[in-house]
């Protein structure tokens, strides 16, 4: 045999880069001195993906699975907890000042 190596060997393939993909923009505002930028990625039968960035830089997401709640979409759930989020960054933001 002429490569004796497992399968699972560190060296095996190279790693393929990351494509970074970017979603469709809900909402971005600005938060003291951060840009915060929320985004939604729609994975089809999977969900539906927020994501929060600040200031370009990938922060935190979550992701909203069809079998979450029979009587909303998934974009629904996502649009309603991603303005949550929103709201808690801003309130944060004014307790800081204030």
């Amino acid at each position: 045999m002429a490569d004796d190596r497992p399968f699972y060997a560190p060296d095996r393939l190279p790693p393929v880069p990351r494509q970074s993909r970017r979603g469709e923009l809900l909402f971005e505002f600005l938060a003291g001195h951060h840009r915060i930028r929320c985004e939604l990625l729609d994975y089809g039968d999977l969900g539906i993906e927020v994501q929060f960035w600040r200031n370009e830089e990938f922060e935190w997401s979550r992701r909203f699975d069809p079998r979450l709640d029979s009587t909303r979409t998934p974009r629904d759930l996502a649009i309603a907890w991603a303005h949550e989020e929103r709201t808690a960054i801003e309130s944060a933001r004014r307790d800081q000042e204030g």
